[in-house]
């Protein structure tokens, strides 16, 4: 395969995934707006924060799944959008994984409406996936040849 086309390729699939995380955010996002009740009540159950603070955390939760659903969707946003979703990913695998060890009943409200969680492993390990695809956005977001001006190193050694 020509090193052209596979590269055109691989930037096709990187701004499908781009593309396709955003809008998994954003359907994310407007589900719990829809139901930040009971993401205050979940938020809760995991008995980490004091309680008046579920409130608060629901709504920046979803803020922040907000902003990077719209940053991926441009590409002049995308390297903060990325790096914001991957701690927050980061931070719901985190969150499970600490919730799952301490026995806590898990069920959850991550995609905006309550279910019961079943199966641990699966549930973690989707949202290991979810870190990793966010993690090649990272990546591709801050690689060289894709900034939008030049930066110069200025030397001010000689002064």
């Amino acid at each position: 395969m020509p090193m052209m086309l596979r590269e055109k390729i691989i930037r096709f699939c990187l701004l499908l995934l781009r593309l396709g995380m955003g809008g998994f955010f954003l359907f994310v996002a407007v589900r719990k707006l829809l139901h930040l009740d009971q993401l205050q009540e979940t938020i809760d159950r995991f008995s980490i924060f004091p309680e008046a603070w579920g409130h608060p955390l629901a709504y920046l939760g979803v803020s922040c799944e907000i902003a990077v659903g719209m940053g991926l969707l441009f590409r002049r946003t995308c390297a903060g959008a990325a790096l914001l979703g991957s701690a927050l990913t980061f931070a719901f695998v985190a969150l499970f994984v600490q919730g799952w060890a301490r026995g806590l009943s898990l069920s959850c409200n991550c995609i905006g409406v309550e279910r019961v969680v079943t199966s641990y492993p699966f549930e973690v390990a989707w949202r290991l996936v979810l870190f990793s695809l966010m993690l090649i956005l990272l990546w591709d977001s801050c690689r060289k040849g894709k900034t939008y001006f030049n930066v110069t190193r200025l030397d001010f050694s000689e002064m």
